[in-house]
């Protein structure tokens, strides 16, 4: 076979490869059947898309949570601004966002305490406007840290509850906190980021 101009697929693409040869159209071929082969029975996905609704989150965000970690999420970690709390002479949490938390099962639920705030009394304050059982909560990190301060910012949330990283999902206002959300999630190792209004979206 002679060789020939190929155009360059975009990133992510799942197109064919060009036919430089019958091994490699084999080769792809095989690779695809492979993939398909690795697709869960829809008694998995059952199960995958209730746990997901136990999570307050759509199947498609849980399952790529659950691809990247290999494992269920067991606990979710809010930064301010995904909680869209606002700060006065109390805080205040929103109640569309307090009754989708309310219906989380079998979720560790942490979040990270504004700037300034100190996280043991931001925790107390937050479990009592919410009624809600937060487990621990660390101070947010500013997007200027250090990547030893990301480090010890996610620890101090999680250590607490001997979780990996992996058993959590970072919950943030994004774009505003994408830079600051990606690198607390490499620091922490954990099973990924997710866009609160995306998160948030069944309860509104």
């Amino acid at each position: 076979m002679t060789d020939r101009p190929r155009t360059a697929a975009g990133m992510g693409h799942n197109a064919p490869p060009e036919p430089v040869s019958l091994w490699h159209k084999h080769m792809w071929e095989r690779a695809r059947a492979e993939q398909a082969a690795k697709r869960p029975p829809m008694a998995v996905v059952r199960m995958q898309m209730a746990r997901a609704a136990e999570l307050g989150m759509g199947y498609a965000d849980y399952a790529a949570l659950h691809r990247t970690a290999g494992r269920d999420p067991a606990g979710l970690i809010f930064t301010p601004a995904a909680l869209n709390l606002r700060l006065a002479r109390r805080l205040v949490l929103p109640d569309a966002v307090r009754a989708h938390l309310a219906r989380l099962r079998d979720c560790h639920l942490l979040a990270l305490a504004p700037e300034g705030e100190a996280p043991e009394a931001f925790l107390e304050e937050l479990r009592d406007v919410s009624d809600l059982p937060f487990a621990t909560a660390a101070a947010m990190p500013s997007a200027q840290s250090s990547w030893s301060g990301l480090v010890q910012a996610i620890r101090s949330a999680l250590d607490p509850l001997r979780l990996p990283g992996s058993a959590l999902a970072l919950i943030g206002a994004l774009p505003a906190e994408e830079r600051i959300c990606a690198g607390l999630c490499t620091a922490g190792r954990l099973a990924g980021v997710l866009d609160s209004n995306t998160y948030f979206r069944p309860a509104g």
